[in-house]
């Protein structure tokens, strides 16, 4: 195994890991997750439910494919999305100089500040940029189907 195939691998693994984290915190959390997106102050107010339902389920839904390493490109292309916008409203608030916690892993005591989360997303963006930007990672089910598939 390579060094390349090695890094790839802990993007893959590491990110996906982080994305279930994040997702099921908040899963169970809705209205909660709901209170902390509405603090952002940047969504309408009629989106901000509905933001808090979907939003879990996607990063579980992306965390589980890069997890599995299956559709990496894809699942890494929707975290890259959640982050970027994740990252969007972390700035604005820090240019407005709110202090609130990011809410990024629920309620489960790993309030950060904002400058943290954003420097956390910051690092998850380029793992998940790397991940988009790269043909094939090791280890996963892609890999796996597309050696058995060539095989037969």
């Amino acid at each position: 195994m390579s060094i390349r195939f090695a890094l790839l691998t802990v993007c893959r693994v590491g990110l996906g890991g982080l994305l279930l984290w994040a997702g099921f915190a908040k899963v169970g959390e809705t209205a909660l997750f709901a209170l902390t997106v509405r603090a952002y102050d940047v969504l309408p107010h009629a989106l901000i439910h509905i933001f808090a339902i979907v939003v879990p389920w996607m990063e579980i839904v992306a965390g589980l494919g890069l997890v599995a390493g299956f559709w990496t490109r894809g699942n890494a292309l929707a975290a890259l999305v959640l982050l970027t916008a994740f990252g969007v409203a972390i700035g604005i608030n820090l240019a407005r100089g709110a202090e609130l916690s990011c809410g990024c892993f629920g309620a489960d005591g790993t309030a950060a500040s904002l400058t943290e989360a954003l420097v956390r997303d910051a690092v998850m963006i380029t793992a998940a940029l790397v991940l988009v930007l790269v043909r094939r990672t090791s280890f996963g089910l892609e890999g796996w189907l597309s050696d058995r598939s060539g095989s037969e």
